[in-house]
């Protein structure tokens, strides 16, 4: 069972990301709170959200936002269910 801490996390990155925003762990953590972005990024893609992460050219620096899933997500996803 998800601690009720890591779904108001979750709840309020999705939000977030529902209204077209982007953003980095640093802004994650002064905005929500949240100090362990990629295990969130985690949770929302287990989830079924296409959670996409974009590093920033000439950094680590990684920006996350919500997308649509590719044709080629899609293809890999219907794969691994035959396989499984």
């Amino acid at each position: 069972m998800m601690p009720a801490k890591t779904k108001s996390q979750l709840n309020k990155l999705l939000n977030f990301f529902q209204k077209g925003g982007t953003l980095t762990a640093a802004q994650a953590e002064k905005k929500f709170g949240v100090n362990r972005m990629s295990a969130r990024v985690y949770d929302l893609r287990d989830q079924g959200y296409c959670i996409y992460g974009n590093t920033k050219k000439g950094s680590n620096v990684v920006s996350y936002r919500l997308g649509t899933p590719s044709r080629e997500i899609i293809k890999a996803g219907f794969k691994a269910l035959r396989t499984a």
